[in-house]
């Protein structure tokens, strides 16, 4: 019964999440209380759960004998018999407050005094267990000093005597930008080795993929060490990968990240870390139990030049305006982030200009010889990516790289920064440009889609979808563009909301827009790309149907 308590208990006080108690809950035994376990984890902090722990000390006590409450009055006290309790249907834990259980202001909740109650509802914790099996209990709550109701477990554990609150601390510690937040660039000498193994340090992993131009590396316990080449996975170790190579892999990984992050067991995570010597390289740690996979993506250690990406002519025009918003999409792993930064660092390059990037996370740092140029990560250096553009609203830079868009209110404040003036290239998800734009609508409600449409209408300069597709005989990757410069006929389309009339205006406007298939069929005739890529990737694939991968076989 105890670790039900404390699991009511911690969720209601937000002070863990569902899933970590499911996630721990197995883990409880005999020696090991939910709390403990917690504690263990690095998921509660051991002062805190004292404190829990001996609040649900008292809970169960009260649950053995139910005492009348009395009630006080002004001038008199009167006894008044105990309701019992109600049961309840057994709810499902919510990460939002049940309606029918209103939280208590903790400016309603008087303190008592040290010799006397306030009468308090009686609460029922039968059928509120999602981890063990029913109990019914009735207990009486006394307004205790240090204790208030909640919604959940009607008790939130506050500040006794001169310490501060607890639950605002573990706010403000979640909120609480990190101490450390210097960004390194990886510079320096590493010597490639001539091969790997599950031996070989993070660094020579790191400088060994690099020297045979991967992108990407896979480390998961059993499996072979897995790299990426030209859009194609590669084994490039003879040995299985197991815990101890991921822990000291992680460990050493952790001596890279800007912000001191140490990695926790069973806690998801992402970032860059730059290692002397290798660069930087974006992380991605999957928890499997004990065991983590790591996913590494090597960050390009110099700028690239926007002549490399044999872009549309009319998208050099993008670089020239003053103020808008250019959209830049595609799948995952298109290299749109690189797209973004090139553009940014080709616009600094040729004007003197005040250029601020807000990423999720920083992957290269920028140089801007003409002007300044200041980088924000989100989590690192500022709380959120809507108080980021609004700093950058307000300290007016001229142009603005938002990597990556994820929801709809950045997206007004994006559109309100072109419309202060800014120059405003973001990154967002799409493998077309009808996609993009019907996904964007989609995201706010029917009542304020004319105006999404309108100030879309007013703003956006151009869109640039990209998809990174293998060269024949695995000699790179190339790029095949959707695009666009919004002319006035574009525009009114968006302003009607006549979305699907897009493509077909691309098509029209040669100098001011490209297809996709157009471009897949640029490459498949130049040689750069075989039909079965064009195919796979068309809008329209029967454009390409001479390519697919049946037909082909047949010799057709």
């Amino acid at each position: 019964m105890r670790n039900e308590y404390l699991a009511k208990v911690l969720y209601s006080n937000k002070l863990v999440t569902e899933a970590q108690i499911q996630e721990n809950w197995c883990k409880i035994n005999t020696d090991h209380d939910l709390g403990q376990v917690l504690c263990e984890a690095g998921i509660l902090d051991s002062k805190m759960y004292t404190r829990v722990l001996d609040y649900v000390k008292t809970l169960e006590a009260k649950a053995v004998e139910v005492p009348e409450v009395q009630s006080v009055a002004p001038a008199a006290v009167e006894k008044k018999e105990v309701p019992p309790p109600v049961s309840v249907p057994q709810p499902t834990i919510k990460s939002t407050p049940s309606p029918q259980k209103p939280v208590v202001p903790k400016s309603v909740v008087p303190k008592a005094p040290a010799a006397s109650k306030i009468e308090v509802n009686t609460f029922s914790l039968e059928g509120n267990n999602p981890f063990g099996d029913v109990v019914p209990s009735s207990v009486q709550v006394e307004v205790i000093e240090g204790l208030e109701s909640t919604s959940m477990s009607p008790v939130s554990i506050m500040g006794m005597g001169p310490e501060p609150d607890a639950v605002a601390n573990a706010e403000k510690e979640t909120n609480a930008l990190p101490d450390r937040f210097a960004v390194a660039t990886g510079e320096g000498s590493a010597v490639s080795p001539e091969s790997v193994n599950p031996e070989t340090s993070l660094s020579g992993v790191l400088a060994y993929a690099r020297n045979y131009n991967a992108t990407d590396i896979y480390l998961q316990p059993g499996f072979l060490m897995l790299m990426r080449q030209a859009g194609k996975q590669h084994y490039f170790s003879d040995k299985l990968v197991d815990n101890n190579h991921l822990d000291s892999w992680l460990a050493e990984a952790a001596k890279g990240f800007a912000d001191g992050y140490e990695p926790c067991v069973g806690k998801d995570f992402s970032k860059t870390l730059a290692l002397p010597g290798v660069g930087r390289a974006r992380l991605t740690v999957t928890w499997e139990d004990a065991a983590p996979a790591l996913a590494i993506r090597l960050i390009p250690t110099a700028a690239v030049s926007l002549d490399k990406f044999y872009l549309p002519p009319f998208c050099l025009d993008f670089l020239s305006f003053q103020s808008g918003l250019v959209f830049i999409a595609g799948p995952s792993g298109s290299g749109r982030s690189t797209m973004l930064t090139t553009m940014g660092e080709t616009i600094a390059a040729n004007r003197h200009i005040f250029l601020q990037t807000i990423e999720k996370p920083i992957e290269r740092l920028l140089q801007n010889p003409k002007g300044i140029v200041i980088q924000k990560e989100v989590g690192l250096h500022t709380h959120t990516s809507v108080s980021a553009i609004q700093e950058a609203i307000s300290d007016g830079a001229d142009v603005i790289l938002f990597d990556h868009m994820d929801s709809i209110d950045e997206l007004w404040l994006l559109l309100q920064a072109a419309n202060a003036g800014s120059l405003v290239f973001v990154v967002s998800s799409g493998n077309n440009i009808l996609g993009m734009m019907t996904r964007l609508l989609e995201c706010v409600p029917e009542s304020h889609r004319s105006a999404l449409c309108f100030a879309l209408a007013d703003q956006m300069k151009g869109v640039l979808v990209q998809h990174l597709i293998p060269v024949v005989q695995g000699q790179g990757q190339i790029l095949a563009f959707e695009s666009m410069k919004v002319t006035s006929t574009i525009a009114n389309l968006i302003r009607k909301g006549e979305l699907t009339q897009i493509p077909a205006a691309i098509s029209a406007a040669k100098n001011q827009g490209q297809s996709l298939d157009d471009s897949l069929q640029s490459l498949v005739e130049s040689g750069y790309i075989n039909g079965v890529e064009a195919w796979q990737r068309a809008s329209d694939p029967r454009r390409f149907s001479a390519y697919h991968p049946e037909m082909h076989g047949k010799g057709v």
